[in-house]
């Protein structure tokens, strides 16, 4: 079916809108796509229309990405892009349960290759051919998905950027999504959410006049702008970003045992835990959400249709300054790593500060330990990568241990 030439009647906006995002971390094989649709069919199910946003299945972008070096390479026996190219054939047809899915996955699976077959040709590639073989991870994953959701009961089909109008602008490698360009082309992709799942390309947009422009990526992680992006431009009612994490932690579990989920961040503590590394939602993506009221979920694929996770919302309502979560980033080699808190209001709150110091020297970490603030939610210091895991250990103990969960 033709998405941009089905004919349908124009109604109004569908009621209950929900956008879903799932992260490539959930596409890691069969099992996990059949997981990750089985929960998508049983949502749509129970709810009003479902949009989905898809990523490339995991680890894709890092095999086209690693295809597009290699068709750089030379020298006269290289057999390692052949070997990727395979990689790339087998992860995806290995998903297939459906044969009436295999010809539109391989033709996908083709232009990978005639893509990579012509920069070797001309031996340079372009920003323009690097955006738009990174764009066919996504391109192939709303195939398999949407074939999945069929298979589990509902109706669904995939849509590309492309054919949906989302516009975009800046730079072919690190774009962001143009909203009210991309208006059009959502209007006319919200009447056709009543009668079947729409599963949506993530990570990139059309530059230029649309739909015969150039790919535009929005970066690694991109995914998270395309779905908040849809979910303001189509005032969706809830936005759920399906992760491979439970939610926003307290901590990085990795680091510090005992780490909770964090039932409700705020935008800018959001922002503030990306500047300090957190990695669970791409830097920026929400603020084409403010001043909606689209509520905002983080959480892991849900089960028996329960909700679980982290709700994000733009501002909390606090009686006074709280720290909600610790965030850290490890430097390179033996470079200092950085530690922060973060919370709304902490940044001039002396006793917030003075705690955090008290805890670190108590447990006799190394580093600077200067603490300086960050905007209004942040306090952060550079302490020994080595001292790192004892130093969250003991600011989660101080901070959380006594404390009913944010």
């Amino acid at each position: 079916m033709n998405f941009m030439k089905t004919q349908v009647p124009a109604n109004g906006p569908p009621s209950h809108l929900t956008v879903v995002k799932i992260g490539g971390s959930l596409l890691t094989d069969k099992e996990g796509l059949q997981r990750a649709a089985s929960a998508l069919a049983e949502r749509r199910r129970d709810g009003g229309p479902l949009l989905v946003v898809a990523s490339a299945l995991q680890g894709v972008t890092d095999l086209l990405e690693q295809a597009s070096a290699q068709a750089l390479d030379r020298r006269p026996r290289n057999g390692a892009l052949g070997e990727t190219l395979d990689s790339l054939r087998r992860r995806h047809l290995d998903m297939l349960d459906r044969s009436s899915d295999l010809d539109r996955v391989r033709s996908g699976l083709d232009e990978v290759e005639a893509l990579v077959g012509s920069i070797r040709a001309a031996g340079e590639m372009s920003d323009t051919d690097y955006a738009r073989l990174l764009s066919c991870g996504e391109r192939l994953s709303v195939l398999l998905l949407s074939a999945a959701i069929r298979a589990a009961g509902q109706e669904a089909q995939p849509v590309t950027a492309e054919e949906a109008g989302l516009r975009a602008a800046g730079p072919s490698r690190a774009g962001s999504c143009d909203l009210p360009a991309s208006a059009p082309g959502l209007r006319r992709m919200r009447r056709h959410l009543e009668d079947q799942v729409l599963v949506l390309t993530g990570f990139y947009g059309v530059g230029g006049d649309g739909r015969d422009g150039d790919i535009v990526l929005f970066g690694r992680g991109g995914s998270d702008d395309t779905a908040c992006a849809v979910a303001a431009g189509l005032d969706a009612g809830r936005l759920e970003l399906w992760k491979d994490v439970p939610g926003f932690m307290s901590a990085d579990p990795r680091e510090v045992r005992g780490a909770r989920v964090v039932r409700e961040i705020s935008f800018d503590e959001v922002a503030q835990m990306g500047a300090y590394g957190s990695r669970v939602v791409h830097h920026g993506c929400l603020e084409p959400l403010r001043g909606r009221s689209t509520q905002v979920f983080i959480s892991s694929i849900p089960k028996n249709g329960a909700t679980f996770g982290t709700r994000l919302v733009e501002r909390r309502r606090r009686r006074a300054a709280q720290v909600v979560a610790l965030a850290s980033r490890r430097g390179a080699k033996s470079s200092p790593a950085l530690i922060g808190v973060v919370g709304e209001g902490i940044a001039g709150h002396p006793g917030i500060r003075s705690r955090m110091l008290s805890c670190l020297a108590a447990a006799g970490i190394r580093g600077d330990l200067a603490v300086q603030p960050s905007g209004s939610s942040g306090l952060s210091c550079t302490l020994h990568p080595d001292d790192l895991t004892p130093a969250l250990s003991g600011l989660h103990e101080s901070f959380f241990a006594a404390e009913v969960s944010p």
